[in-house]
């Protein structure tokens, strides 16, 4: 394979990765913005958080910088 060919073939690689990349992106936010619904909606069992169990923070979702620092995290 020919070093200009290669070159297109990884662009267009490239591109199919990123439209995915894109996509995958735009899922999340719709199932974010969906499971907040949920949580708002009380005839949905499950969805609220038990008033008397204090949530588990998820490693690098809304983390506290102080706290990513004492960890050694990103």
């Amino acid at each position: 394979m020919e070093h200009d060919e290669q070159a297109r073939k990884m662009e267009r690689d490239a591109a199919e990765m990123e439209e995915h990349s894109d996509k995958v992106g735009e899922r999340i936010e719709e199932t974010r913005k969906e499971w907040e619904a949920k949580e708002q909606d009380p005839s949905i069992p499950g969805a609220q958080p038990d008033p008397d169990e204090e949530e588990e923070p998820v490693p690098g979702v809304a983390a506290d910088e102080e706290t990513v620092s004492d960890e050694g995290g990103p």
